[in-house]
């Protein structure tokens, strides 16, 4: 991710036409969040194989189709939250404060990780009631509905590691030397840099947010409307939060609103740090390369089921919209089948392997690199690997037969 949305480059009317292939392209449905289109034989290079084609082969048509139980979350989610506030307003203690600043936390990152299904598709086709749904799932973050289709879905899903065109790929060595707050980290101690990096993880996914609403806003080709639609989502809900939480008490608005937000930032960062920031740039249609997949420990699995299975990251970026329900079954015939191209490691693993790496691209984009010494860490898939670890969540276990039934396995 980045604070500077003015370090894309113009990309050439080819390189667009090459990337846009957008989730109904996966599906073939036009009730998804963007019409059909289909992929050229000649976007693709030669030698990678044609994964969704292989895998819609192999895998039942029920996995593709809408599955609204995820929206069962919005229940405890809201129930935990509303429970906090009321505990901060009537009952606060010191001790306490700070567990349910966690708490609160917790569940607006399992909010965000709902909203990001639920604009995709997964849960819901319909269109208004899937931005209304993702809005307000978002709330906390103040990122509208609106805004995550067009920056999230399209732009990111369409041009995921790309170079040029994907907004939340880290910045590459040339844009390092005329971005005086990555000189200033490199000046540092890598002790003292990582604990900036990762302290920042508490604000990044608000500060993103903002930078990319200030991009759209200030793009001459934004419709007026548009524009007013990304402020009203973004002003609304958060001056209701801050609003309501203030009124309740400024202990409510540290411990029930602002504590939390940071919470939630560094749980859904850490997730897409983790998804993306090992893997090289690409500027083809690699999806296996441009993604890792990432597993927590079965006494943690549950923490999968709350979190929409985020990350198994692999599987979603082949079939957005498909219900995460599935991922982790599916990503076990990934693995069966591109075992050389497949990237999957634990949580931990993953995050340990961004506190030793530099977080600069070189200028190919297939290494990571200390600007300040020029030492050089590899990526996945260039020296750096990924272990094939795809889990077997409970939830899942019971679509395995008839998945094996089907593909012989």
């Amino acid at each position: 991710m980045t604070d500077e949305p003015s370090r894309l480059a113009k990309p050439s009317q080819e390189k667009i036409a090459a990337k846009k292939h957008f989730d109904n392209t996966i599906t073939g449905t036009d009730k998804g969040p963007f019409p059909p289109k289909q992929f050229m034989a000649d976007t693709l290079q030669p030698e990678i194989p044609r994964y969704r084609q292989i895998l819609r082969k192999e895998l039942p048509d029920h996995y593709f189709k809408s599955d609204n139980r995820h929206l069962l979350w919005f229940l405890p989610h809201t129930a935990i939250i509303a429970s906090g506030l009321w505990l901060l307003t009537n009952h606060f203690s010191w001790w306490l404060a700070p567990i349910l600043s966690l708490v609160i936390g917790h569940s607006f990152a399992g909010l965000g990780f709902l909203a990001h299904e639920t604009c995709h598709g997964g849960s819901v086709r319909h269109k208004k009631l899937r931005l209304f749904l993702t809005s307000l799932a978002f709330s906390p973050f103040a990122i509208g509905g609106r805004l995550w289709t067009r920056w999230h879905n399209n732009e990111h899903h369409g041009n995921t590691q790309h170079r040029e065109l994907d907004p939340d790929r880290l910045f590459l060595l040339d844009e390092y030397k005329n971005n005086p707050v990555l000189k200033w980290l490199y000046t540092m101690s890598p002790l003292a840099r990582n604990l900036v990096i990762f302290g920042f993880f508490s604000l990044m996914m608000t500060q993103h947010n903002f930078t990319v609403l200030l991009m759209y806003l200030k793009d001459p080709k934004t419709p007026k409307k548009e524009k007013a639609e990304l402020l009203f989502d973004f002003i609304v809900p958060k001056v209701l939060w801050i609003g309501v939480t203030l009124f309740l008490g400024w202990q409510v608005f540290v411990f029930g609103y602002l504590l939390p937000l940071m919470v939630g930032n560094a749980i859904v960062i850490s997730y897409i740090a983790t998804n993306h920031f090992l893997n090289p740039l690409a500027d083809h249609d690699d999806v296996l390369a441009s993604s890792l997949s990432v597993t927590l420990p079965r006494w943690l699995s549950w923490l999968d089921f709350s979190h929409c299975y985020f990350g198994a990251h692999v599987s979603h970026h082949l079939f957005p919209q498909a219900p995460t329900r599935h991922a982790r079954t599916l990503e076990k015939h990934i693995a069966r089948l591109w075992p050389d191209r497949f990237h999957s490691m634990p949580f931990h693993k993953a995050l340990k392997l961004l506190w030793d790496t530099p977080w600069v691209y070189t200028n190919d984009g297939k290494g990571l690199i200390n600007p300040t010494t020029t030492e050089t860490s590899p990526t996945l898939g260039f020296g750096l690997d990924g272990t094939q670890n795809p889990t077997d969540p409970q939830d899942n276990s019971r679509d395995l037969p008839l998945l094996e039934e089907k593909v012989g396995v």
